[in-house]
């Protein structure tokens, strides 16, 4: 157990990589954290996958699930939306809402957690913020995408003609 650092890579690579590998300790300090994001191209909502390799093969952290860190900027709303996977998000620091489907927004902070279910629709709203909103995020999503390969190649998945 020599090396425990973990790597980074964006979350487009990340995408791309979801399939299974064999798993090892890590760690992913908050100053790496810190100059990672640091590190990325200003955008509304920043997100650094942390990954086991330096390399896409690891994005699988452990068996069908990722990791990311996720920063909403002040004055930015990310619009609701629904996928697949399910979301553990722990909110890091920062302020700001959940939107959950209709129902009314849900003040979050520091210390929160939120499940959000497969295909709920969601979305957070950092409008009134000060400081980004700074989320540790788990999903299903490896385990997601390695169903919809498997069931692709096996001839599982069709489309009208």
């Amino acid at each position: 157990m020599n090396d425990i650092r973990g790597d980074f890579f964006s979350y487009k690579d990340f995408r791309r990589s979801l399939h299974h590998q064999t798993l090892s300790p890590k760690v992913w300090t908050r100053t790496q954290l810190t100059n990672e994001r640091q590190a990325l191209a200003s955008e509304d909502v920043d997100i650094v996958a942390l990954t086991s390799a330096a390399d896409t093969a690891g994005c699988e952290v452990a068996p069908g699930m990722a990791m990311a860190m996720q920063w909403l900027n002040p004055g930015v709303q990310l619009k609701g939306h629904a996928h697949a996977w399910w979301h553990l998000f722990i909110i890091q620091s920062g302020r700001g809402y959940l939107t959950l489907g209709d129902a009314a927004p849900v003040a979050v902070g520091p210390g929160d957690v939120l499940l959000v279910p497969a295909w709920n629709t969601h979305g957070f709203d950092n409008i009134e913020g000060e400081e980004p909103l700074a989320m540790l995020n788990l999903s299903n999503m490896p385990q997601m995408a390695l169903l919809s390969n498997f069931a692709d190649s096996h001839g599982l998945i069709t489309t009208p003609a």
